[in-house]
């Protein structure tokens, strides 16, 4: 299948959906090469009726070892869930159901193997663009996409408060990660311990200061040595409940939309897509993700206390339109101690996505041929060298290592910065 064409499973829904059957369709894929490992992202369209709005249609990919690794049939049952399921109940948290503004409308579905599909509204037509993975966000993007996952979250307080009965029915779906388990690939967790040791041997080579060099080898070594058990720790929302909520999961910034105000050159207004890796968590989790792998040190040097005020002040604004009090339900101590607790797994995101949203497109790995390649090693071993396969399929090259360098310390610098370390230690204990 070339990259824009339809599958028959969505050409069907569409034409049931929109009735046009002698009417052609045009599709053109709208996501790049490493934007969306979980299939093809089109917008459909009909040059013949001017009239008639496009839609977005995710399809999943075929390739069998990719499905396989990538866990497509769990994703895209998760995120049909939230669609279907969880984002209509939060709609109707308020009386005139402006409360949950942030996601697309899902039109259509299906879930049946290997053709699963959503076909979304187009956002586009409301004046929302992505940022390119290629710029990093600026204060306003950042400001917009925190104020939009806070209203995310706020629903799931609401609802735990209003509803608890309901509100446990949805977690129930949601509680087992599916990207983070007992059982993930020993693969994905030494691609991350690998970029963890890149960053070390980095700052081996480095001519600064012999005790913060020491101070961020440190936080690396022991991230690395605690990686999968790290990471469990932070995704096991009920060890925080009730200071947990059905967060988005995968809050970066091709995840987010922006629309800008002309007479104003800025983004006001964000929506949020891509929830198929959802899941129940301390809501700082969604934070420390897209603030640490997403955004620059520079900026958080700046203007992070007012990251952290803006989010929780859009909170409070949700949960008082329901007549709810913030500081009983989620009170600011247990949000600034959940910062510190899971500040962490920005380092671990850091370390598993950096060197994806730092390369282009003619840099990033063809995941279909790398997944092919863990598939025979996983049957055709006794003991997968997965190392080296790590090292056959090295992204970071002379123009993205010094990025890469950057970036990542400059994530550990933040985690000593903040008192975020104490998990690193806790583990040894």
């Amino acid at each position: 299948m070339s990259d824009s064409e339809l599958s028959s499973a969505v050409t069907n829904a569409l034409l049931e959906l929109y009735q046009r059957q002698d009417i052609p369709m045009d599709s053109q894929p709208i996501a790049g090469v490493g934007e969306n490992a979980y299939g093809q992202v089109l917008r459909v369209s009909w040059p013949t009726m001017s009239e008639a709005a496009t839609v977005v249609v995710k399809m999943a990919p075929k390739n069998e070892a990719r499905r396989s690794h990538m866990h497509v049939v769990d994703y895209y049952a998760r995120e049909v869930f939230m669609y279907v399921e969880v984002f209509p109940i939060f709609r109707e948290l308020s009386p005139n159901q402006s409360l949950f503004t942030v996601a697309p409308a899902l039109q259509a579905n299906g879930l049946e193997a290997p053709d699963e599909f959503l076909i979304f509204e187009d956002l586009s037509e409301s004046g929302f663009r992505p940022n390119s993975r290629s710029t990093m966000p600026t204060y306003d993007i950042v400001m917009c996409s925190l104020k939009a996952l806070a209203e995310l979250h706020a629903c799931s307080f609401i609802l735990q408060k209003k509803n608890p009965a309901k509100f446990r029915e949805l977690v129930e779906f949601v509680k087992k990660d599916n990207l983070f388990t007992d059982n993930i690939e020993e693969v994905t967790i030494e691609f991350g311990k690998a970029q963890l040791r890149k960053a070390r041997t980095i700052l081996n080579e480095s001519d600064g200061d012999h005790a913060e060099v020491a101070a961020l080898k440190e936080v690396l070594e022991r991230c690395e040595k605690h990686l999968k058990s790290l990471a469990l720790y932070c995704v096991d929302g009920r060890s925080q409940a009730p200071h947990a909520v059905i967060c988005h999961g995968d809050f970066w910034n091709n995840n987010i939309l922006y629309r800008t105000e002309p007479n104003l050159g800025q983004p006001v207004e964000a929506k949020l897509i891509d929830f198929q890796m959802s899941r129940y968590g301390p809501p700082v989790l969604d934070i420390v993700h897209y603030l640490f792998a997403c955004t620059e040190k520079q900026l958080r040097d700046e203007h992070f206390s007012t990251f952290m005020n803006a989010y929780y002040d859009t909170l409070d604004q949700k949960l008082s339109s329901c007549d709810l009090h913030l500081e009983e339900i989620y009170p600011r101590s247990v949000f600034n101690r959940q910062l510190q607790l899971y500040g962490v797994y920005g380092l671990i995101m850091g370390a598993f996505s950096l060197p994806f949203f730092i390369s282009n497109a003619s840099e990033v790995v063809d995941i279909d041929t790398v997944s092919e390649a863990i598939q025979d090693l996983s049957t055709s071993s006794d003991e997968p060298k997965y190392k080296e396969l790590i090292e056959e399929f090295e992204m970071l090259n002379v123009r993205t290592l010094p990025i890469f360098k950057r970036r990542i310390t400059g994530i550990v610098r933040d985690l000593i910065k903040y008192e975020m370390t104490e998990p690193l230690y806790k583990m040894d204990s």
